[in-house]
Parts: C-alpha cells; structure tokens; sequence
C-alpha cells in the first residue's frame, strides 16, 4: 500500500446495516443496562405487570369479590345471585430516563471499558427508581381503606418493632410475620400466591440471628453446616419466615416524602415511620407502555457520546389487601 492510499478498516460494530457503523455496539450497551435492570430490581417479578399497546396510556383491572351459594327451594326459579364488582384504573408515569455523556479524552485515558461500566450504572439507577415506585405504591396500598366490600390494606404499627438503643428485637419481628399470616387468612386473601416481605439490612439480620428465651436460634440452626450455595454462612439473600420469603432492601422508602420533588407527585407521602412491607403478587400492578430502550448519539462538537436509557411504566394499587405495612407509633 502506497503512502496516502485510503486503507479499508474493518468496522466491526456494523453488522447487517451498512449505513450504521455502530449496530453491534447499540446491541451490547443495552443488553448491558437490561441484565443491570434485572439484576438490580427486587420487585420486578413480584407483581403483577402489564403491557400496554400503543396509544394506551392505563390498564383497566376488573374487581369482583366473592359470590354466595344458598340451598336451592324445589319448584322455585333461579335468577342467579349477585356478584360485587369493581374497576381499577392504571396509568404510565412520565418516562424515566438516566443518560450519561463520556468524553473522548477521557474515554482514551481510562484504564477500564468506560461504556460498559456506564451503561450497567444507567441499567440500576432505573432499576432503583423502578422498585423505590412499586415499594410506595405497596405502602400506600396498605394504607388504603375498605372500599364497600372490597377489604382494604393493612398497616401494622407497634413501637416494638423499631430499634431500641440501636437493636431490633428479630422474635418480635417474628411473631408480627405469624399473627399477619392469621390476619389475611381472615381477609380471604388467597393462601395459594407466594408472600415477600422487605426490611432494612438491620432488621434482616436482626431476624436472621433471633433466638428464644432459652438462647435457641429460631431461624438459622437447621442451616448451620450447610455447605451449599444459599446457605446462611454464604450471606443468603432471603429465607423464608412462616412461608413469606423475606428479602433485605435499599429501595424502600423510609423517610417523609411528603414534599420530595424528586418523586413523582402520586407516589409521594409520609414514610418516616415504615420499617417494612409484606405484599402478594396482586397487592400491586404496573402498567408498562415502553420497555427499557437505549439511545447513543455522538457528538462530535463537544467530543462525547452521550448515552441514554429509557423507560414508560406506571404503578397502582390493585389489592389493597394484599399489602401490610410494617411500622412504628413514634
């Protein structure tokens, strides 16, 4: 090749689409911010979440509760009993996005592949907003009142399950998760759907290490010796307490949010006393209209390419009885 011939570099990044030389990039930098969404999110598979189609912008969820049977009079006619319904009404928030610019100059610098670890930070910091929304909408669920027929939330409030000099009593905790298993037995709420629940990392530990009055551990004797993976010697993410899977979280709201501007309007309110929520599937429910997507634009003006992840969802209430909010009085 002679001095000043134009040399044919092989542009890796563009695959099928001979006008864009950056396809396959656009394809791993969402990929990454997706499995850093899925990774980081709790609640994404522990509710009910539905897809919209275009041009929808809310969800309508039928309501029905329970019908009644009576013994049937020889010779009489039925004309069929009735049936309590009801409609709830989801709708998209605005959307929400996280973006980042890299410079050039910095990108040539750095010793690590800046892309990557930037877009899998754009992947959590909506994965974060995503489950702080879906951990409100459940508070505010639990907060909700009957409505006719349909039972309401339920919001259990007692000073002895915040931190006294510091320490959580676990016991306590575990005695509030049976007594609330009695108590949505009584509300009809399915015992067939799986039950979680989120706390802090103190309350996590706090019953993960409860003991009796004897000193007995009550939770982690019987996995003592396990070698497995999940085991509590490998710092296990849950377990489960009378049959409600317990998980430790940073998402969940825990101060007032009243006048918070950060949070969008419908999901702001006073979480200053919460120190946790129980929820079933159906407790909660999202209306997605745009799944994740990806954006990269270069610009050459500045030097940068600027990268932007995206999405449209909206949370609300779907049963209210299917939420318990853990709290203090004081």
């Amino acid at each position: 090749m002679a001095l000043g011939d134009t040399s044919s570099p092989v542009r890796f990044g563009q695959g099928q689409h001979v006008s864009d030389t950056r396809s396959l990039f656009l394809d791993v930098f969402g990929g990454e911010v997706l499995t850093a969404f899925d990774l980081a999110t709790i609640t994404l598979d522990k509710h009910e979440v539905k897809t919209l189609g275009g041009g929808q912008r809310s969800w309508r969820f039928p309501k029905t509760w329970k019908a009644t049977a009576e013994y049937h009079v020889p010779g009489t006619e039925m004309l069929g009993n009735d049936i309590e319904t009801g409609e709830v009404s989801i709708t998209v928030d605005d959307i929400l996005v996280s973006h980042a610019a890299i410079s050039d100059i910095d990108s040539m610098l750095s010793h690590f592949d800046v892309r990557s670890k930037f877009s899998a930070e754009l992947g959590r910091s909506l994965a974060r907003v995503f489950d702080k929304n879906v951990f409100r909408q459940m508070i505010l669920g639990a907060r909700t009142a009957a409505d006719g027929v349909f039972p309401g939330g339920t919001v259990k409030a007692h000073d002895d399950l915040k931190a006294t000099a510091g320490v959580y009593d676990g016991k306590a905790w575990i005695d509030y998760i049976r007594t609330t298993n009695v108590d949505l037995f009584n509300k009809d709420v399915p015992e067939d759907l799986p039950r979680y629940m989120s706390v802090n990392a103190n309350v996590f530990d706090a019953i993960k290490y409860a003991v009796d009055a004897n000193g007995n551990y009550l939770v982690i004797n019987r996995d003592f010796g396990h070698s497995g993976a999940g085991g509590f010697e490998n710092r296990v993410e849950s377990f489960m307490i009378d049959g409600v899977q317990i998980f430790r979280s940073r998402n969940m709201p825990t101060v007032d949010e009243s006048a918070e501007a950060t949070v969008y309007a419908k999901y702001r309110a006073d979480y200053s006393k919460t120190l946790g929520v129980m929820w079933l599937p159906q407790a909660v429910c999202t209306a997605k209209l745009m799944d994740i997507s990806f954006e990269t634009e270069r610009d050459a003006r500045r030097g940068e390419d600027f990268m932007v992840a995206k999405m449209l969802v909206g949370h609300g209430t779907l049963r209210p009885e299917c939420a318990v909010e853990f709290a203090s009085v004081t």
